[in-house]
């Protein structure tokens, strides 16, 4: 795949015609993502970008690209950063079930440079201290996936990825994860690409969406909502987010895709 690194470009990543196709038995071909151009700016950054499309559309596949985890068929990808330092999330946060938070948090990090102070400092950010000895492995979703982000931001990355890990959370332990997000990119400077079906969860994290159709999957509009009052769209009734849902369902409708989108709260 031709990709490469550009320190003076102006954009963190950018995807130039990305497709994907899958071979089957029998000869068959799978076109799994089809022309894919987006890019986040560095005039971007401390901001929330989520790919908002329907069951299958190929949106985990395109977040594994960008990941550098699996090969395009086709296109261009480039970086400004290290692209080796992108963390993914999975859809089901990962961790060490054998290992205390702490130790969890060390193997990701340097331990030639790691300092007790810069592991204590991301136990902190991610809202673990005082939970530093506890295992993950009988904690909930929302713990784990705590850890799985202490860890991805421990590489200390410009961008990570996080791939519809929100939908087996309850809703409140969804809710206080929503606004850390929020939280650290704004004060960390940090930028996550989010990947989900559930229009109202795209609508209150996101600075801008990305709607992508049904396999295979094309990009068919971007919705900014940066300039947005956060408040008014996590109003479910408000005039702001009723005029964001009726955007994001003529664009699908126009697309086919409305009806495999998730409007859970």
């Amino acid at each position: 795949m031709p990709s490469g690194i550009d320190i003076n470009s102006d954009y963190l990543v950018k995807l130039e015609s990305i497709s994907k196709t899958y071979s089957v038995e029998g000869g068959l071909k799978i076109d799994v993502l089809q022309d894919i151009n987006f890019k986040i700016d560095t005039s971007e950054r401390g901001t929330i970008t989520t790919i908002l499309a329907p069951f299958g559309s190929g949106k985990s596949t395109l977040l594994k690209i960008i990941a550098g985890l699996i090969e395009p068929s086709g296109g261009k990808i480039f970086f400004k950063d290290d692209h080796h330092k992108i963390p993914y999330i999975t859809e089901k946060p990962s961790s060490f079930p054998w290992l205390n938070v702490r130790k969890n948090i060390e193997v990701s990090m340097n331990l030639k440079t790691s300092k007790e102070t810069d592991i204590q400092s991301l136990i902190s950010l991610v809202d673990l201290a005082g939970y530093e000895d506890h295992f993950a492995n009988n904690k909930s979703v929302g713990f784990r996936f705590r850890i799985s982000l202490a860890r991805a931001l421990a590489v200390n990355p410009s961008l990570i990825l996080i791939d519809d890990s929100f939908k087996v959370m309850k809703r409140e332990s969804r809710g206080e994860i929503f606004d850390l997000l929020i939280n650290i990119s704004s004060r960390q400077n940090l930028n996550f690409v989010l990947a989900t079906t559930n229009l109202v969860e795209a609508v209150q994290l996101s600075d801008k969406i990305i709607l992508m159709s049904k396999k295979p999957g094309k990009i068919i509009k971007e919705i900014h909502l940066n300039n947005k009052d956060r408040t008014q769209l996590n109003n479910h009734n408000s005039e702001i987010f009723t005029t964001v849902k009726a955007e994001i369902e003529t664009a699908f409708e126009a697309a086919e895709s409305l009806t495999t989108i998730n409007y859970s709260v």
